[in-house]
């Protein structure tokens, strides 16, 4: 597999895996409890990413499809565009807040199971879909973004890609602090 491939994919894993080890271990109301009013709970961490990954794939698989069915090649290292590069990185932890589109909203006082395993479900598609990537070029297919009224927004493949491993990563260091807050309980 490419090398730019390989590492999405190492780095799919690596916070599956922070998802499976680190936050299935927690109590109903370690789970769903809020640090405080209007900051989210762990539980609404795992199921944003479930409902913006899952989204995400929705929106690339049928452009993946179709530059497969009519026969495009390529492969890494893929270029993200100036603008990619720059959506890319606001996904990082650390950078500052951004506002939820309502169709990326999480639901609330969630079934543990449930959520790990619809972020599970997500995360294995997301590692079959990047595994169908192969030898596609990602950074010559562009699909539009799953939020409500982002229509406009475009980006391509590796673009989505990279933005939702950086996404998940953020969220999962907000689920971090959750725990590590004042009051969290033990």
């Amino acid at each position: 597999m490419e090398s730019q491939l390989a590492r999405w994919r190492d780095e799919l894993h690596a916070v599956e895996q922070e998802v499976r080890l680190g936050l299935g271990k927690l109590t109903a109301e370690q789970f769903n409890g809020r640090p405080a009013e209007g900051k989210w709970s762990v539980a609404e961490c795992v199921d944003h990413l479930a409902r913006v990954t899952g989204l995400m794939l929705a929106t690339t698989r049928p452009v993946l499809e179709k530059a497969r069915a009519a026969g495009m090649t390529g492969q890494g290292p893929y270029r993200y565009g100036m603008m990619g590069g720059l959506f890319a990185k606001m996904m990082e932890p650390g950078t500052r807040p951004m506002p939820t589109r309502k169709n990326f909203v999480p639901g609330a006082n969630l079934e543990q199971a449930e959520v790990l395993a619809r972020y599970q479900a997500v995360m294995r598609d997301f590692a079959e879909t990047m595994e169908a990537s192969y030898m596609l070029p990602l950074d010559k297919l562009k699909a539009r973004s799953a939020a409500e009224g982002g229509g406009w927004l475009r980006f391509n493949i590796a673009v989505w890609y990279a933005a939702s491993l950086a996404h998940n990563r953020r969220h999962l260091a907000q689920a971090k602090r959750v725990m590590d807050a004042p009051g969290f309980p033990r």
